[in-house]
């Protein structure tokens, strides 16, 4: 009978049909593969991208929230942790077809339904001049929001809120009432001028170059996180701006002069700021060029600090107060001789101006002598015939002074013209014929205009032009 039932039980299977024991394996295994589903689990060859957000609170979201970009749902929240302080480590499963999510990309519980419960968290994948989001990165708190519960919204509104409301909401009234209408009417025509110029301000808030703003932003970040580090002094800004708007309270009376004075600083303000926009290209190319003096300013300065240390030690000693005191008499006496020197200085000026303006300009220049040119300003050429001449008179012996000739010979005989104080020409002889004279003798003298000032006359030319070789002939 066994060899039969075993015989009987493998005919059915192979009739189709399947046993008790099967059919309880298969369903289990379907129950717990949809089991596995319901409850988070993925493919085992699905690899989701996993990024993390900082909240101020994950207490409204669960695994398998969903994740939102405009509406569609493009992942899952895969895990909550506890993260620093009371802040919740939000881990987020993002479908591939959802990116890219870029580094300045924010994220935003919200609810799913009007009153609270089915809380999903909202994606903006950002801009993509800020980077691309990679895998495992974390968006920071600042880049986070958390829904606004209703309890909190009742918690805020407390007896102290209520009856700071109801005195805002008076004060409003009564400033309505007391002429704050009339004023906020003839406010409404001025608004689209200062609105445009607000929207060239947001504009301009931009910056020129992309990423000014994000640059902008990521410092206004630093500072504060600067002011966060410094709690206690930010605590005491806070105090003493208190005590500020208090005394302010204090002297309403006063504080409404100076808003009704305000009125005149307005109406000066337009011109007074047209001339500081032109100002500023004039200051921008002051700026430019003062930058290498600035540069430099450091050097100079330590350089300088010698010098300092000196004139403080000079300061400090008794010996300077009491040369001051020893120097004030004359000193007071000068007032009398203020007029004469008056006279005197106006006297020299012309002088020194035509030293600045004309002598020293000629001195500086060189004297063009074709080959026999030095290139040395006129001034050199000077010191150096004086050192000749010196060098020349040193005519000394043992037995007095000494007169020296040079005698030259050859067949060229030279003459110089007649001479006025001997009443005739000097002739001589050289071997060499004279091919020309340097500088040339015109015969005009150059013009002599005492009514011109100095500084008006041109500079005079220092060129030397070659003239013809004086009359000369062959000796016999």
């Amino acid at each position: 009978m066994i060899r039969r039932r075993r015989r009987s039980s493998q005919a059915s299977w192979r009739g189709g049909r399947i046993g008790p024991i099967g059919a309880a394996a298969i369903t289990t295994v379907l129950l717990a593969v949809v089991f596995y589903f319901a409850f988070g689990g993925t493919l085992p060859w699905h690899h989701d991208y996993l990024i993390k957000g900082v909240f101020r609170s994950g207490l409204q979201l669960q695994s398998r929230s969903p994740v939102r970009i405009a509406g569609v749902n493009v992942g899952h929240v895969s895990q909550v942790q506890r993260g620093p302080g009371s802040t919740a480590i939000v881990t987020m499963a993002i479908d591939k077809n959802a990116l890219p999510l870029h580094r300045d990309a924010t994220l935003k519980i919200r609810p799913r339904l009007f009153l609270e419960g089915n809380f999903f968290v909202e994606v903006q994948p950002g801009t993509p001049t800020a980077g691309d989001l990679h895998e495992g990165d974390t968006i920071p708190l600042a880049q986070t929001a958390n829904p606004v519960q209703l309890d909190e919204v009742l918690t805020s509104l407390q007896s102290s809120t209520r009856s700071n409301l109801r005195s805002v909401v008076r004060a409003l009234a009564d400033s309505m009432d007391q002429g704050g209408a009339p004023a906020l009417h003839r406010l409404v025509p001025q608004m689209p001028p200062a609105l445009i110029d607000t929207a060239q301000v947001m504009q301009a808030a931009q910056g020129q170059a992309p990423g000014d703003l994000r640059r902008f932003i990521d410092d206004g970040e630093r500072t504060a996180g600067t002011l966060a580090a410094r709690d206690s002094d930010l605590a005491g800004l806070v105090t003493g701006l208190d005590r500020t708007a208090s005394t302010l309270a204090a002297r309403t009376g006063a504080v409404s002069a100076s808003i009704g004075s305000l009125n005149d600083v307005v109406t000066h303000a337009p011109p007074t700021l047209t001339a500081l926009n032109g100002l500023f290209p004039t200051a921008r190319t002051f700026v430019d060029e003062a930058r290498p003096g600035i540069r430099a300013l450091p050097t100079t300065l330590r350089l300088a600090n010698p010098l300092l240390s000196q004139l403080d030690g000079l300061i400090s000693k008794p010996e300077l107060p009491a040369l001051v005191s020893q120097l004030r008499p004359a000193l007071r006496s000068l007032s009398v001789l203020e007029p004469e020197l008056r006279t005197l200085l106006g006297r020299v000026r012309p002088v020194t101006e035509c030293l600045r303006v004309n002598g020293i300009p000629t001195l500086k220049k060189p004297v063009d002598d074709g080959p026999l040119s030095t290139g040395q300003p006129v001034y050199r050429d000077l010191l150096d015939s004086f050192v000749g001449l010196a060098s020349a008179s040193q005519n000394f012996e043992g037995d007095g002074f000494a007169v020296r000739y040079h005698a030259g010979f050859g067949n060229q005989t030279v003459t110089s013209g007649k001479v006025p104080s001997i009443g005739e020409p000097i002739v001589g002889t050289t071997s060499e014929p004279i091919i020309g004279s340097r500088p040339r003798y015109t015969g005009v003298r150059p013009p002599f205009r005492p009514d011109v000032p100095c500084v008006g006359q041109p500079l005079p030319d220092l060129t030397a032009q070659t003239g013809p070789a004086p009359q000369q002939g062959a000796s016999k």
